[in-house]
């Protein structure tokens, strides 16, 4: 019961609260009309494709497309805008301008305006505080069917404070109105009342992890810790600890201290099958930030405690040791599953992604990470801008193959014989940030410094060639220019650790095994055992693997 009851308090730790509401029958009906009304798609070109990216995370794009829109006037476009602007997303903060956005978006009838005028009011943010207009604005934007505003109010019901006497029924009428909109905060209270049996309904755990499922895969981190939980203990469905720390991580990889503290009770005692690691176990809840909520520090301090009483010196130092890297340890494993964990990114196909790739063969082969075309609308490469088709791909070891036919794009040769080795000298080139950098490819150099991934991952190698957002999937080459990997993935900066210029990338052998699989007729150079081939001039190198390297493009 008292893992049951986390999950109610994590409710209480996440809204605002508010006063009392009844809801009847008609009003629904009235708030469906009114929402149809006041967002009705703008007439400027680039705001649903600015507020779509928006939704999936991509402020950098909605910048570019709501910039202009914002400045016109356009209600939406500003809202959006004003969003980023006070919060710093996709650029710099400028708080003035944010309010000035907000507000005139408001006044022109925007509901999301009204919902967040209302929170700046209850917080004092870049205006006035005034607790009774901010509640009056959320309560204005809830009822002409604002989602978040629809949400705050059942959060806010739940907890029955300022005032207003507590109603769960009302409160879970307003999840539902919001969760129908993909309201995730939504998904995981309706998740929480249905495990605890609030408001009269039956309980149901395996109703409950669905919920606590559809907020997670929405990017809701409170939403996939606690489906990691039901799965790691078991409850309503058959205790499983590879999927519950699946769900953990991607919600660590957020920096989310419960998902830590789940973490390190999964190694602690085994759950659902996973092994045993005190060691492990110790080093995530050590992990755990002290300004975390007071339950899960708490919580947190009786496990290493009670993991120091087994453990050795040497081992408690270890753990010591692990708990400074391993967030970010967690997060190079699940970061190509980032996207899916955006929000909104399961609602349909993905546009404005960027990435790179590298033709592999005379019929217009081109290798690239599978999480660059996941639910791609259509997919184009550059800088021919020529549509392509994917062909194969493989989620397990991130990797996709398209196809330019006709295209008469020269394939680099793969890497023969002898494996790199540790020290071995390697250049990566892409298309990274894609509007920041050089629209051209970009060239990086550096070294192989490991043969293994993150936890011995032996698809994987470790370079210092710094790579960015929109490499992945771009070529790593030896200094003879022959292919020796597929750039995956850089290791980010957390609270917890600093990492400086960690970067990983696919090994040969993965890459050849997929194009085998798939009798892909690509081109090798051998290397002898003993000397490799002549290293060529580092500027005749890029010239040559450029003509082979392209960019990816969801559009």
């Amino acid at each position: 019961m008292a893992f049951v009851r986390q999950a109610y308090d994590a409710i209480n730790q996440s809204h605002l609260m508010v006063w009392r509401i009844v809801i009847q029958s008609e009003n629904i009906l009235r708030i469906a009309v009114l929402y149809a009304l006041l967002t009705a798609a703008s007439t400027y070109a680039g705001v649903p494709e600015g507020v779509d990216a928006f939704t999936r995370g991509r402020y950098l794009d909605a910048r570019k497309e709501l910039s202009s829109p914002a400045e016109e006037g356009d209600a939406q476009a500003m809202v959006y805008m004003g969003e980023m602007l006070m919060r710093g997303l996709g650029g710099s903060r400028d708080e003035l301008k944010a309010r000035d956005y907000i507000t005139k978006s408001q006044a022109a009838g925007n509901v999301r305006a009204t919902y967040l005028l209302g929170t700046m009011h209850m917080t004092g943010n870049l205006v006035a505080r005034d607790s009774a207009k901010g509640v009056e604005l959320v309560r204005q934007a809830a009822d002409q069917g604002e989602p978040a505003a629809q949400n705050a109010v059942g959060a806010w019901l739940t907890n029955g404070a300022n005032g207003y006497p507590k109603d769960e029924v009302n409160a879970l009428a307003w999840f539902k109105l919001a969760a129908d909109q993909k309201n995730a905060a939504a998904m995981l209270s309706i998740g929480a009342f249905t495990e605890l049996g609030l408001a009269g309904i039956t309980k149901d755990n395996l109703l409950a992890l669905d919920w606590y499922k559809k907020s997670g895969e929405l990017g809701y981190t409170a939403g996939m810790t606690a489906a990691g939980r039901i799965y790691a203990m078991g409850q309503g469905v058959s205790a499983d600890g590879g999927e519950a720390l699946r769900w953990l991580r991607r919600a660590a990889a957020a920096n989310n201290a419960e998902a830590f503290y789940w973490i390190a009770n999964v190694y602690e005692f085994g759950r659902g099958g996973a092994p045993k690691d005190a060691v492990l176990a110790y080093a995530w809840y050590a992990a755990i930030p002290a300004n975390a909520l007071e339950r899960v520090v708490k919580n947190a301090a009786a496990g290493k405690e009670r993991l120091a009483k087994t453990l050795s010196a040497n081992e408690l130092a270890e753990a010591e040791k692990q708990s400074k890297t391993v967030v970010t340890v967690n997060r190079a494993n699940v970061i190509t599953a980032q996207i899916a964990a955006k929000p909104g990114a399961s609602s349909g196909p993905r546009t404005g992604v960027y990435g790179s790739g590298v033709v592999v063969s005379d019929a217009g082969d081109i290798v690239t990470n599978e999480h660059v075309i996941n639910n791609c609308a259509r997919i184009r490469i550059q800088p021919l801008g020529i549509i392509v088709k994917m062909v194969a791909k493989d989620a397990r070891n991130d990797l996709a193959l398209l196809r330019a036919e006709s295209a008469g794009l020269p394939p680099a040769k793969l890497r023969g014989g002898r494996n790199v080795r540790l020290g071995d000298d390697i250049i990566a080139i892409g298309y990274p940030l894609k509007g920041v950098l050089s629209s051209g490819a970009v060239v990086t150099s550096g070294i192989v410094n490991a043969m293994s991934g993150m936890n011995d991952d032996t698809s994987a190698f470790q370079i210092s060639a710094t790579v960015q957002p929109g490499s992945s999937g771009g070529p790593i080459f030896d200094r003879s220019g022959n292919l020796v990997g597929i750039v995956r993935a850089r290791l980010l900066s957390t609270t917890q650790a600093n990492p400086q210029n960690v970067n990983f990338g696919i090994n040969l052998a993965t890459v050849t095994n997929f194009l085998d699989s798939h009798s892909i007729n690509y081109q090798s150079s051998q290397v002898s055992a003993q000397v490799s081939s002549k290293p060529s001039d580092t500027a005749d190198l890029v010239e040559r693997a450029r003509k082979s390297t392209v960019q990816v493009e969801c559009f």
